[in-house]
């Protein structure tokens, strides 16, 4: 076992933070084979200009697409594009026309003359969108359907490729990013990525409305609608000091009532914004609309111009500040590929806790956090795998929510612990983001970054908490024993941490030792399981608290005392509840040596007793014990996190 002194806890506790040595070599990080950032395969896109003809009055439209792209081999002489049930008629280079084929998903083309290697063309494709094929990607109705006739693009994660031709993944965004060009009857208005330079009348009763954004985008970030919108905007001034104008496209019905519901989205650009957080907004504009006819979403964060469900006209600061993070961590600093995907949905599930904790206060801030904690635990008792390369991409628990906690205990690894005042974390966040701006990443890049921010060695942490499954399910006991004027407390830390999850999370655990004039909080740091440690205190301490602050995505605390005791801690013991966390009525499976009735206690959070259950083992030394989730004036608590006491013993077990 390891000897920790008191004072040397307490300073690097309070001065560096938690700063764990290197675990042994066999939990480095693992190698995988992720993209390069950036373009890997012959060509790279580096604009697109979609010039678009829609009559609103059926799913057809007319394209005429201009792809540049630049050749990445010696000699480029054909290439391939996504492009799925859409028909096309022509393609040409110059005015020369090309051959092309169409097989299943690929608009395949053969260029007049090879492209060296560096050098740029401009490729022109005439293409249709059917009436008749299904709605991916692309979505239109008109009433009565709807109340006005509504079109609009959704093609998150890889649709686009039905309804332009693309290259549609995320690792090559268009560098000299999109122009869409939309011409639609002249009593409808449209929406898209970037600010619209102008807006031509033409002769035939239509209207052209010029949209250019000139910034690097990701394929599955491109999008437009069209509908009778009515608009309104504000201006926010950026940190830099840019003027950006933030626009909201509604139908008229609906605009009064955004301007409540959207009436924080100032503040949430200021928040992100500021210097000491995430740095200045990214990009030339805001803006917002919704998905008024299949979009299944709450929301879809496509770059500067973000859709919502119709549900959050009325408000809904969670997911408007999801998706408003999205602008920094998903559009300007994207995954390379939707291995990576926890980058983009963790990030933003882990911004809107801490907005709303700043619009709401530190508890608020813990207790969305919690709930993200337990949509995690429910789904990886469904089925568990990594948070890297997920079977779903768009999981909630394991990705997003999974996700926020591995930033959130980062966070807590770098020392970064103060509520409402960003420290080194979010420095490394500020240094990723210009490490990477505009560009791709993988899981590796951001550990790279926050190892060269902070001189801390996180392979290990990445290793254990990305690339594999599951949580830490911790099982802890301690004893005192009295040395002249000092008290020795032994620790004995194990974990149970079930298939597919590594054997041991080396993660620091916090651990807070209370009693007479004692109140200190350490770090047991786990190098083998069990983890056994010794620490001297000058009072004996008559409880602990295991993770006070919740720091940790963890589950299934247990702690005992045995005064003056040597070896095992004495029995009872709650060896298992279910479900944990707490939601629906819980089953207490005890066990210890036969005895008279004695009770079961349960503590909330804040430590007050919600309910005493009385309880007797049998002559096997077992029984269970049934709590409804209601206290003692028979009223429901809400779903969460408890704590249960077996009184009364000489140990005294406590199971969160």
């Amino acid at each position: 076992m390891s000897f920790l002194s008191l004072f040397l806890c307490i300073i690097a506790w309070s001065n560096l933070g938690p700063r764990p040595v290197m675990p042994d070599e066999s939990v480095r990080l693992l190698h995988h084979n992720t993209f390069v950032a950036e373009s890997t395969h012959s060509y790279n896109v580096r604009q697109y200009r979609l010039d678009i003809n829609l009559p609103m009055t059926d799913k057809t439209y007319a394209c005429h697409e201009q792809i540049t792209i630049m050749s990445e081999l010696p000699a480029l002489d054909t290439f391939s594009l996504n492009f799925v049930n859409l028909v096309c008629d022509s393609v040409k280079r110059e005015g020369t026309p090309l051959t092309f084929t169409t097989p299943a998903g690929l608009l395949h083309i053969e260029l007049d003359e090879t492209l060296p290697q560096g050098d740029s063309t401009i490729i022109h494709i005439f293409f249709r969108h059917p009436d008749t094929v299904p709605e991916i990607g692309y979505y239109f109705a008109k009433p009565p359907t709807i109340h006005y006739a509504h079109a609009m693009t959704c093609g998150c994660p890889e649709e686009n490729r039905y309804w332009f031709a693309c290259f549609d993944e995320p690792m090559d965004k268009a560098e000299q990013g999109i122009m869409l060009n939309l011409t639609v009857p002249d009593t409808f208005q449209t929406c898209a990525n970037g600010l619209c330079d102008s807006v031509t009348t033409n002769q035939d009763g239509t209207k052209t409305y010029w949209w250019r954004h000139p910034y690097p985008i990701a394929t599955y970030l491109t999008t437009f609608s069209a509908s009778r919108f009515a608009t309104w905007s504000d201006t926010f001034v950026n940190t830099n000091g840019d003027t950006i104008p933030v626009l909201y496209f509604l139908w008229p019905e609906d605009s009064a009532r955004s301007h409540q519901g959207f009436r924080h989205m100032l503040d949430m650009m200021e928040f992100y914004s500021d210097t000491a957080f995430y740095g200045p907004y990214p990009f030339e504009k805001y803006g917002m609309v919704p998905g008024y006819y299949g979009f299944p979403w709450g929301g879809m964060e496509h770059q500067t111009m973000t859709m919502i469900h119709t549900s959050l006209i009325s408000g809904g600061d969670v997911t408007l500040s999801h998706e408003l993070s999205h602008m920094w961590w998903g559009d300007m600093v994207t995954h390379v590929d939707f291995r990576n995907v926890w980058l983009n949905e963790g990030f933003a599930v882990y911004s809107e806790c801490n907005y709303m904790g700043h619009l709401c206060g530190q508890n608020y801030f813990k207790s969305l956090m919690n709930n993200r904690a337990y949509n995690f635990f429910a789904q990886d008792r469904i089925n568990r795998y990594p948070t890297f390369d997920p079977p779903e991409i768009y999981n909630y628990g394991n990705v997003y929510c999974k996700g926020a906690w591995v930033q959130h205990m980062l966070r807590f690894l770098e020392g970064d612990t103060v509520f409402g005042h960003p420290g080194i974390f979010f420095r490394s966040m500020r240094t990723y983001a210009d490490s990477f701006k505009y560009g791709s990443v993988s899981t590796d890049d951001y550990c790279r970054i926050h190892e060269q921010v902070t001189g801390l060695e996180l392979g290990w942490f990445f290793n254990e908490w990305i690339y594999q499954a599951g949580f830490p399910r911790y099982s802890l006991d301690w004893n005192s024993e009295q040395t002249g004027d000092s008290w020795r407390i032994i620790t004995r830390l194990g974990q149970d941490n079930g298939q597919q999850a590594p054997e041991i999370f080396h993660m620091p655990l916090p651990v807070k030792f209370c009693g007479l004039g004692l109140d200190s909080l350490l770090c047991i740091q786990p190098h083998t399981n069990p983890e056994i440690d010794t620490f001297v205190f000058s009072t004996c301490p008559d409880s602990i608290v295991v993770d006070p602050d919740n720091w940790i995505l963890d589950s299934c605390y247990m702690t005992g005392i045995a005064e003056n005791a040597k070896g095992p801690i004495p029995e009872p013991r709650i060896l298992s509840i279910a479900p944990n966390p707490a939601s629906g009525c819980l089953k207490f499976q005890l066990s210890g040596k036969p005895s008279s009735q004695q009770q079961l206690q349960i503590y909330d959070r804040l430590g007050r007793l919600i309910r005493t259950l009385p309880y007797r083992l049998t002559s096997h030394g077992r029984n269970s014990v049934h709590w409804n989730r209601t206290d003692s004036t028979g009223r429901n608590v809400p779903a969460g996190i408890y704590f249960a006491r077996l009184l009364p013993e000489m140990s005294t077990p406590v199971k969160k």
